[in-house]
């Protein structure tokens, strides 16, 4: 993956872990005072999620971008059933760039994830999966997930588990029941958390006739916090899975290298 996403992310976070960090020296004595620091904090939990949101739909740019270049520099390059099945606007293939011939493919790509979002993590494993190999416990949210729950920054807030306890528990069906316990549970948390963004987004966080409470500025950090982990690992995974994945198409190294890969 290019660092530009990445990079993207990593200065949107800040952004939002600055709006926190603010909210926690705003006065809060009276009730509008009080009003105000937390809609402070309910603007850095949506920065974090449009910061995600963000991130994903660049990096699945950057996937399809990559895949249909490679086809275009190299024509034996044999490309999977669910790239060709994707319709992209045919308008930005036939603009010209002169200067950056291979420039319409990531044009044509963003132009159509433009009114698009992925803020669901179903959503993220439909587009990202078939850039996965079968088989080899590569796809997301599978067996993928038991890395996840032992690296160094996950926490039992995320996944309902610590690393070590599910590190104990006995391969068969205690450590199959741990894992779509511990998946059921990391999915429910970050679709809590991007559910917040839409009542924030779309109804001012009053789904009902007062505004939600927001907690205080730890919650939101911890928020933060778990949005970021997400995007971390995901991009780790990534990096090293979609360099297989374009030699698994064909693509010979002089392509790859063509590339960036």
């Amino acid at each position: 993956m290019p660092i530009t996403p990445k990079r993207h992310f990593d200065e949107d976070i800040s952004r939002a872990e600055s709006l926190v960090l603010n909210a926690r020296s705003l006065p809060s004595t009276t009730d509008a005072e009080r009003l105000v620091r937390d809609d402070v904090l309910r603007s850095g939990w949506m920065f974090a999620v449009g910061a995600m949101d963000a991130y994903f739909c660049d990096a699945y740019v950057h996937c399809l971008t990559t895949t249909l270049r490679a086809k275009s520099i190299q024509p034996s390059v044999i490309l999977p059933a669910f790239v060709k099945n994707i319709r992209i606007p045919i308008g930005s293939i036939l603009s010209a760039y002169a200067n950056r011939p291979n420039w319409k493919w990531r044009m044509a790509t963003r132009d159509m994830m433009e009114r698009d979002n992925i803020l669901q993590l179903e959503k993220v494993t439909k587009l990202f999966n078939p850039f996965f190999p079968d088989g080899q416990n590569k796809k997301l949210f599978g067996e993928v997930i038991d890395v996840w729950i032992q690296a160094p920054h996950a926490t039992a807030h995320l996944f309902g588990i610590t690393g070590a306890q599910f590190a104990a528990l006995p391969v068969g069906q205690a450590k199959d029941r741990g894992r779509k316990d511990a998946l059921k549970y990391f999915t429910s948390r970050i679709g809590t958390i991007i559910q917040r963004r839409h009542d924030c987004i779309h109804n001012c966080d009053r789904p009902k006739n007062t505004p939600q409470p927001i907690g205080n500025h730890g919650s939101v950090r911890n928020v933060i916090r778990d949005v970021r982990f997400l995007v971390d690992q995901f991009d780790a995974h990534i990096n090293t899975e979609f360099l297989d994945f374009l030699t698994r198409i064909g693509c010979t190294a002089v392509t790859r290298n063509g590339l960036g890969y």
